[in-house]
This record gives C-alpha cells, structure tokens and sequence, in this order.
C-alpha cells in the first residue's frame, strides 16, 4: 500500500537554506512534496504539527488533520514522501509529541544548521523585508524576551537569538528518533552536490544526477536592483538550462555568483559590537552541540580567534 503521509520531514531551522533544499529534493522523480493544497494556493510549510503555536500568528498553514492528509493525496508510489516546516525545531517539544502522534517514530527527521549569529541577522533582514520588523537589529535583541507574550501577532522569525539557541532542540530530537540527518549551512553552501547526494542517501534514494543545483532559493543577504534581473536568477528559463548542459557546476557556480554580484546590492553587514556580543551569548551552547554532533563547531562564536 502506498504510504500517504510523510515518512520525512525537514524540521529547520529557519534561515539555514532549506528552502534550496526542499526544492532540490523536490526535484527528485522519487520524492513527493506539497506544493499546493486543494483549493490551489501553495503550500511549501504547512506547519500542521505547531499549529497550536503558531496558527494565530502566521497567514499561512494548514490547521486540520483532513486538510493536512489531503496535501499528499498525489503521492504516486514515491520513495520518500515529505514536507518541510522550518519552525518544527523552534517548537520542538510540541513538534515531537504530534510527529510521534500523526506520523509515528520511524520517521526521517533531516536538521540544517547555520551559524546562530549569521542566522540572527538574516532573520532579521527577512522579517524587516516583510515589514514586520520595526526596530533596529539591537534594539530588536534587547526587546526579545518575552516579545511574542506581548504581541500574539507576531511572527516567531523575531526570536533572533532564541531560536539560534539549536543544542536542546537538537538533543530533544535525537532522544525521540532514530533516523536524524544533520546539513550544515556552510557544507551545503560549499559543495551543494556532496551534500545533496548524502541526503539521497539517508532518504534511500538513487543518486540522481538530474537535479538543478544552480538555483538557490530563499538566499538572503542581498537586495536586488530589480524584478527582472531577480526572476532572471530564480525562475527557470531555457539559459539557464543551457548552461547547465554545457558548462560544469563548478563553472556555473562561479559564473553565476558574478552575475548575482553586479545584479544586486549588498546588506548592510552586521555591526562588529554586535556580533561580538550574539557570539558571546551563543557560545555555550555552540560548544554543547559541538559535542552533541561531534564536530568542532567553535569557529561559529570564535570572535576572529584561532
């Protein structure tokens, strides 16, 4: 009997590139993923399984059990059947009670994870683009606590530095599942491919070839000069397939990062006070999941040490 429900999940966190990673697996002929519910508007997160967190604070969900079965209702026979709810790590004690509740314990759990600090402020620069980021970056960070308590509309993405705070959340994963799979951010960013084909593999996949790595989704840090040049880059078009017959990743990646170059502006960098101060606040818990995961993660929070 073919399973119609997720037998994985991409859990977070927000601002890691997940986004780019629900897409490249979407890609893959053995994958379903949601894209749009029944009555025809998208649906990449449908956080079904946080609903009672967040259902009163964000535009966009799904928040029935029948709306949230219907979602893979086109599941043909699919090895790996999937949905991608970054905010399931940030809520991760009520996440895991209904995982566990709806889709079992056999389930794949898959983690990106990006330096706190540099996740903090992309965060920031993705609430402040939706305009319902008021404040400066510090004064966001001073008025964190117990921001959400005093604005039931509010979007989660404020908790800058909370939702950076990965160690417990990680832990409580792994206590509850056996089938976790960790991507760092800056091994994803680095050597797309490798990490893609490791994800495959976790998922039982075949190592499918066929996939487009050359787009990025969702990629902060920069703004750019105009829609066409934007939709140029992020949308499929017959160039860009081109490319991609005749010239390696590696080229491509180069080529295309030069184009991205002159075809945006910058954000403003983070202050150097305050970066040193979100280091300072995230390196006890760096070193606790360095441990955790068993890889030295300490360059996150080093302050420019060595």
């Amino acid at each position: 009997m073919t399973n119609k429900l997720p037998n994985f999940l991409i859990v977070g966190a927000a601002k890691s590139g997940t986004s780019s990673l629900h897409n490249y697996l979407n890609q893959h002929k053995e994958v379903f993923m949601p894209s749009y519910n029944e009555e025809g508007m998208k649906v990449k997160e449908p956080r079904f399984l946080i609903k009672n967190a967040v259902e009163n604070r964000l535009h966009n969900g799904v928040w029935s059990w029948e709306e949230y079965q219907n979602l893979f209702k086109g599941v043909t026979g699919e090895k790996a059947v999937g949905e991608s709810s970054v905010l399931y790590l940030y809520y991760y004690e009520l996440a895991i009670e209904n995982i566990k509740k709806y889709l079992g314990k056999e389930i794949k759990i898959i983690i990106m994870l990006r330096n706190p600090t540099d996740r903090a402020y992309s965060a920031f620069q993705h609430v402040s683009r939706g305009f319902q980021e008021q404040n400066s970056f510090e004064e966001s960070l001073l008025i964190e606590e117990g921001r959400l308590d005093r604005n039931p509309d509010l979007t989660p993405m404020v908790m800058y530095q909370e939702m950076g705070m990965y160690f417990k959340m990680v832990k409580s994963f792994q206590n509850n599942f056996k089938n976790i799979h960790i991507i760092f951010y800056d091994d994803f960013r680095d050597n797309t491919e490798k990490e893609m084909k490791k994800t495959f593999q976790f998922l039982g996949l075949s190592l499918s070839t066929d996939i487009d790595f050359f787009t990025r989704h969702n990629v902060g840090g920069k703004r750019w000069k105009n829609d066409k040049m934007k939709h140029f880059f992020m949308k499929n078009n017959p160039i860009k397939s081109l490319f991609k017959k005749v010239f390696s990743s590696s080229f491509r990646i180069k080529i295309r990062n030069n184009m991205v170059s002159v075809s945006t502006n910058r954000v403003v960098p983070m202050n150097v006070e305050t970066r040193v101060k979100l280091n300072n606040t995230f390196k006890e818990d760096v070193e606790k999941l360095s441990e955790l995961l068993n890889r030295d993660l300490t360059k996150w929070t080093n302050n420019g040490k060595t």
